[in-house]
Formats: structure tokens, C-alpha cells, sequence
């Protein structure tokens, strides 16, 4: 390991297996370091397909549940609409003298 963090630039030993002040793993950044240098991006792309994946179930989700909360209101607000026009007997208007 370096005499420093690679992205922080704190000092560290060469015992150090993380970083004290912002805890990345060296072998983990030296094996992305590594990765990248290579061209070996196969591990990232998969990552990223997961998370893109994983994001369209998540706007699809948010989106079912937006339209079927506009269906319940407008269904709950025309029975309620509909029970007030049932009860509401006609009053006479009343006059001030």
C-alpha cells in the first residue's frame, strides 16, 4: 500500500487495510484501479445493468400506484358525492325578518 489514501490523500501504514478517515478498502480500490487499467469492465457493466434493472421496476411501481391512487380518489369522491346528494333533504330557505 501507499504512504497515502489514494482518494482522500490522509497518511496511512502499510498495515492499513482501510483508510481512518474515509474508510475505502485499498485492495478493493486497487483491484478497480486494476480493472479499469485492463479494460476487464465486465464486473462494473453487470452492476450497472442490475441498478438500471432495478430503477425501471421502481418508476414502474411508482407509477401503478400514483394512477390507482387518482382512481380510488375520483371513485371514493363520486360515492361520496352521490351519498350527500341522497341525504341532503330540500330545507326551505329561511327568511330574516
Amino acid at each position: 500500500m501507499a504512504d497515502e489514501c489514494p482518494k482522500c490523500k490522509a497518511v496511512v501504514t502499510e498495515a492499513d487495510e482501510t483508510c481512518p478517515q474515509c474508510g475505502i478498502y485499498f485492495r478493493k480500490w486497487q483491484e478497480r484501479e486494476t480493472n479499469l487499467a485492463t479494460g476487464n469492465l465486465s464486473r462494473y457493466q453487470a452492476i450497472a445493468q442490475a441498478t438500471s434493472n432495478e430503477f425501471n421496476w421502481t418508476i414502474l411501481i411508482i407509477i401503478c400506484v400514483a394512477i390507482g391512487g387518482v382512481f380510488y380518489f375520483l371513485s371514493h369522491q363520486a360515492a361520496i358525492d352521490e351519498t350527500n346528494s341522497l341525504q341532503l333533504p330540500n330545507k326551505p330557505a329561511v327568511s330574516k325578518h
